[in-house]
C-alpha cells in the first residue's frame, strides 16, 4: 500500500491531503504526534487511533505521543494535581504495551514524551502569552467545545488548553497531527494562529471516534467516564461477551452503529479477515475477507446482529488477552493502583 494511501485509510478528514501528499513527495521520514490529556483509563475506543499509528509508523513517519499530563489539569482538574506523574505513567505503559503486545507494531519510530517536561520552558510559555493576546475568550472556547469541560462559569484553564495544544505542534516540531474528529477546532485555531507567529501550520489528520456501545445518535463517543458504553482494556471476557450482547445494533442499520464501526476501523484493518461463528440451521459459519463483504451481508439481512456481535465479542477478548496478561502482574497493577487509587 501507498504511504498516502496508509495514512488515509480510516480517516474521516484531512486538512489538507494535497499538503500531506507534498509532504510524503519531499520527505522520507516526517513527523507527526497525538496528544491525550492523561485522564480517565484507557477503553476499546483508544484501540482505533492506536492502531492507525501503526499506519503512520509503516509510512515512514517519526511518531510522537505526547502525555498531556497539564492539559488533564486544566481540564476542569479532571486529573488531580498529586495524581499527575501516576497517570502519565499508566498512559505510557498502557500504549506501550497496546502497541507492541497486540498490535505487533515496530515502535523504533515511536517515542512518548509528558507535557510538563517541556511545557513550562520560557519560549514555549511566550509563545502560548502571544496567542492568547491574538486570541478572543469566544475563539478560544469554540475551538475547544468538543474537548474541554465547560461549567456555567467557564474556567480560565479551559481556554488556556487550547492555545498549549496548539503550541505543542511547534514545541515538538512536527509536520502532522493526528488526533479524533473532536480536535478538529482545535487544529484548525492551529492553522490560522501559528502564521502569524511566524510557524508553519500543521497538516491535519482526524480519525472517526468509536461510538458508545448503546450507541444511537443520542448514544455520542465512547467515554471513560460512562461505564455502560465502553469496555476497558483489561476488562474480563465474561464482562466483554455481556457489553457487546447489549450493544446498540440494529438490524441492517449502518448509521451510527458502534458494532460495525468497531469492524470497519478495527478489526478487518488488524485482522484482514473476520469469522462469523453460527450454528448450521442459520446458514453456518462464514468468513469474511472485507469489511464491504460483511456490510454487504448485514445490510441484506444475511447476517444477524447476534451472531455478528457473538463473534466480535470473542475476538474482542482475543485481542485483550494479553493485556489482561501483563496487568495483572504486580508491577503492572501498581501503576494502575497508584494512577487511579480506590
Amino acid at each position: 500500500m501507498e504511504r498516502l494511501d496508509l495514512i488515509k485509510r480510516n480517516t474521516q478528514e484531512i486538512v489538507e491531503e494535497e499538503e500531506l501528499a507534498l509532504l510524503l513527495e519531499e520527505e522520507k521520514h516526517p513527523k507527526a504526534y497525538v496528544g491525550y490529556a492523561t485522564t480517565g483509563m484507557l477503553h476499546i475506543g483508544h484501540l482505533l487511533p492506536l492502531l492507525k499509528i501503526g499506519d503512520f509508523l509503516k509510512a515512514g513517519f517519526k511518531f510522537t505521543i505526547l502525555a498531556a499530563d497539564l492539559h488533564a489539569y486544566l481540564d476542569d482538574q479532571k486529573t488531580p494535581w498529586h495524581l499527575l506523574d501516576a497517570r502519565a505513567r499508566y498512559y505510557k505503559e498502557t500504549m506501550k504495551a497496546c502497541l507492541e503486545d497486540v498490535f505487533k507494531i515496530d515502535t523504533k519510530n515511536l517515542r512518548f514524551v509528558k507535557g510538563s517536561d517541556f511545557q513550562l520552558e520560557a519560549q514555549y510559555v511566550l509563545d502560548v502569552l502571544r496567542m492568547a493576546a491574538d486570541v478572543t475568550v469566544a475563539r478560544a472556547r469554540r475551538a475547544a467545545s468538543e474537548v474541554v469541560r465547560f461549567a456555567e462559569e467557564t474556567k480560565l484553564g479551559g481556554l488556556i488548553y487550547p492555545l498549549m495544544q496548539i503550541e505543542d505542534v511547534v514545541a515538538l516540531d512536527v509536520d502532522v497531527t493526528f488526533g479524533g474528529i473532536d480536535q478538529r477546532g482545535i487544529y484548525m485555531l492551529a492553522r490560522e494562529v501559528l502564521p502569524k507567529l511566524n510557524y508553519k501550520k500543521p497538516i491535519c489528520v482526524f480519525g472517526p471516534l468509536l461510538p458508545a456501545l448503546h450507541g444511537g445518535r443520542m448514544g455520542g463517543k465512547m467515554s471513560a467516564s460512562e461505564e455502560k458504553g465502553k469496555i476497558n482494556l483489561i476488562e474480563d471476557a465474561e464482562s466483554v461477551e455481556k457489553k457487546i450482547r447489549n450493544a446498540f445494533c440494529p438490524a441492517k442499520q449502518v448509521q451510527d452503529n458502534p458494532v460495525l464501526m468497531f469492524m470497519r476501523c478495527l478489526i478487518f484493518p488488524f485482522k484482514g479477515k473476520f469469522k462469523v461463528e453460527r450454528e448450521q440451521k442459520y446458514g453456518g459459519d462464514v468468513v469474511y475477507s472485507s469489511y464491504e463483504e460483511l456490510e454487504k451481508d448485514f445490510v441484506v439481512g444475511n447476517l444477524h446482529p447476534a451472531d455478528l456481535k457473538q463473534s466480535l465479542a470473542k475476538e474482542i477478548s482475543r485481542m485483550l488477552a494479553p493485556l489482561r496478561k501483563k496487568f495483572s502482574t504486580q508491577k503492572y497493577r501498581k501503576i494502575i493502583e497508584e494512577a487511579y487509587p480506590k
